[in-house]
This record gives C-alpha cells, structure tokens and sequence, in this order.
C-alpha cells in the first residue's frame, strides 16, 4: 500500500486516528488555527470530531448569470441558472474534520489578590508608590478546558511529493473546504487566524530532503529534519497550512 492510502485509512478510522492526530499534531492545529502560545498549554492537546469527511469533492454544479437591456432601459435583466455537470467532480481534500481542538492553558503569573497606593511627599513633590499583590502560582485555579473550533481539509502525501505539488493541492483543498460551516470561537479563547485549514500530513523522512531549508549545523541527522519541519511550519502558517508528519508502519 502507498504511503499516503495509508495515511487516509489511518484518518479515517477512529481508533487508528490518534496515530496520525497525536497530541503534538493537534497542538500544531491549533497554533496556525488560533493565536496560542504552546508554551501556556500545560495538558497534551485532545480532539473531538463532530463530522470527518472523506475523499470531498469539489462541487459538481455549474452556476451562470446573464444580463439583457432593452434599448433604453436603463436597468438590465439579469437571469441566473445552475446545473448538474453529470461528471463525477474531482477530489478536493482526502478529508475534511470539522470539530475542536482542546487544550489546558496555565496563567504565566499569579492572581491579583491586593492592590495598594501609598502617598509620601519628598522636597515638596508628592510621590506614589503602588504594591501588587500575587498570591502563589500553586494557589492558582486549576486550567479549564477550552474547546477550539477547527475546520480542516487534509491533503495526506508521501515523501516524493514536492512542496510545489502541495502547494497547487493547497488551493483546491480550500475550496473543497468552502462548503463547511466553521464553528463560533467561545468566550474567552484566543483570537482565530484562520477559519479554514489545510494540513498536510506527511512522513517525516520528508524533512530528511535537503531542499527544505532551515537545518542547523548540527550533524544528527534526526535534529537537522526536526529544524526542516520547524522553518517550514513556521512560513507555512501564515498561509493558513499546518504541517504534521508520521512514521510509516509499512
């Protein structure tokens, strides 16, 4: 079996799933999703799946508009129609998930228990001096859960596919992802980047290819492709594409 039917079947199954959308896959989610500092999320990252489609199509039905003017009217007519195509639509996205992303955020500093002022006039000039009050980070309310809205449409590939490739499925993938109703941001959550995502997923002996740049001069070559990984992520999302890789298993 190819790499990237397996990584679709792995998709596909709710039990295999994790294997794929790990704790670490679902953090770099929601990173390009939403603006939220890893370095705040205290719980490995979970999921929950409201619908996962597979293999989605781009629409079949062909829309037109057209416009006549009778000689002197000012306003034209305008008339619209759409039709079935009767080809079988191309693939969009090997998958679209539309759910959320949960995650653990702790608070960098303590609560604010006191706040005080005091006055004190030196050479004629009055001076205030405020003291803040934290209570100690142990004291601290437990992190609540919040649940992230996402919608992402998957484009599963192996390591021969070129980031060029990628890149044109990109495009199409969104559009597949277009039908989709994205899920309102609760209360409280960090502000969304993007409402729809392309994530790819793809070995990671993809980032072992020099051509990706960002590797260190580090000689290990496991720390060289995690550097790759990293420079990719980090231009990628601001194209709204996450990027998350596994290990192949055939």
């Amino acid at each position: 079996m190819d790499v990237a039917s397996e990584i679709v079947l792995r998709l596909a199954d709710p039990v295999a799933r994790p294997s794929v959308l790990t704790a670490e896959a679902l953090l770099a989610i929601g990173t390009v999703a939403y603006e939220l500092d890893p370095a705040l999320v205290t719980e490995p990252a979970t999921a929950t799946f409201d619908r996962f489609d597979l293999a989605v199509p781009l629409g079949a039905r062909v829309s037109a508009l057209a416009q006549f003017r009778r000689t002197g009217e000012p306003v034209p007519w305008e008339v619209s129609a759409s039709w079935e195509t009767g080809q079988a639509p191309p693939v969009a996205a090997d998958a679209v998930w539309t759910g959320a992303v949960v995650v653990r955020t702790a608070r960098p500093d303590g609560t604010i228990v006191d706040v005080s002022t005091e006055e004190s006039e030196v050479d004629s000039r009055i001076a205030l001096g405020t003291t803040v009050a934290m209570s100690p980070p142990e004291h601290d309310p437990d992190p609540v859960p919040v649940a992230l809205p996402v919608l992402v449409a998957f484009l599963a590939a192996d390591a021969a596919t070129s980031p060029r490739d990628l890149l044109r499925a990109t495009a199409v993938a969104r559009l597949g992802a277009a039908r989709y109703a994205a899920g309102d941001v609760p209360r409280g959550a960090p502000a969304r980047r993007f409402d729809r995502l392309v994530c790819w997923v793809v070995p990671d002996t993809t980032f072992d290819d020099p051509g990706w740049p960002g590797a260190q001069s580090d000689p290990a070559p496991e720390q060289r492709r995690a550097d790759r990984l990293r420079a990719a992520r980090s231009w990628l999302a601001g194209q709204g594409v996450a990027v998350i890789t596994t290990t192949e298993t055939t």
